[in-house]
Parts: structure tokens; C-alpha cells; sequence
């Protein structure tokens, strides 16, 4: 069995990271460069902070119906993590989240979107 190209956030996440919220940002196949650049982008502005960027997803994973990236970083920097999403996610959508521990209640009640809901599929929590 071929090991894909990504790995998931959790794969490769430093062990002491804050990973206290999450941001999935969904593109379709079409939009890949578009999701890249972005993904370029957020490396760029928060290089010296403690927001973690995962490799892009090329397939849908998980609860996940499309393809996407995660964006982790903690509570202290959720105000400024967000409004820059809200305001450069190139119209992607992108559902953000705390990490309570609960998956269903995160992407259910717990959940934020910018831009449109993205089909989830509840039944694998």
C-alpha cells in the first residue's frame, strides 16, 4: 500500500503545540492553487507565532467531504487568526472550531463557518 503524499495535523503536530482550535479550509480539485497560495499565505503572515499549518489534503478525509488544509493555533489567537481568515480566504470555505474533545458537538454546535457550510459526514464520530 502506497503512503500518501500529506499527513494529517495530528501526524505531525509538535506533541507540546496549544492545539486549541481548528480551522479546515475546503477547496474542490479546481481550486488547488488557489488553496496552496492561501496555505502560503498563512505561513507567511503567522511565521512567528504559534499557528501550526498542515500539508494540503488532496482528497476528502475523515469527516470531510472535499479536499482541504488545517490551520491549528490556540485560544490567545483566535480573535486574530480568524479575522485574517475572514478577510483573505480567498472564497474557500473554511469551518473553524475549538477542540473540546467532542468531534461531533466541535463540527455540529461548536462550529464557524466563513463562507458556506461544506457537507460534513457526521456518522464517523
Amino acid at each position: 500500500m502506497n503512503k500518501p503524499a500529506y499527513r494529517l495535523n495530528s501526524q505531525h503536530l509538535p506533541q507540546e503545540f496549544p492545539r486549541e482550535f481548528d480551522a479546515h479550509i475546503y477547496f474542490e480539485l479546481g481550486e488547488q492553487e488557489k488553496a496552496q497560495a492561501l496555505r502560503e499565505e498563512i505561513l507567511t503572515k503567522f511565521k512567528n507565532a504559534q499557528v501550526f499549518v498542515g500539508d494540503l489534503i488532496p482528497k476528502p478525509v475523515g469527516p470531510h467531504t472535499l479536499p482541504m488544509f488545517e490551520v491549528n493555533f490556540p485560544r490567545s489567537l483566535f480573535q486574530e487568526v480568524t479575522l485574517w481568515l475572514l478577510h483573505h480566504r480567498k472564497d474557500l470555505n473554511v469551518l473553524v472550531h475549538e477542540l473540546t474533545g467532542d468531534d461531533h458537538f466541535d463540527h455540529t454546535q461548536g462550529a464557524m463557518w466563513l463562507g458556506h457550510t461544506v457537507p460534513l459526514k457526521y456518522d464517523v464520530f
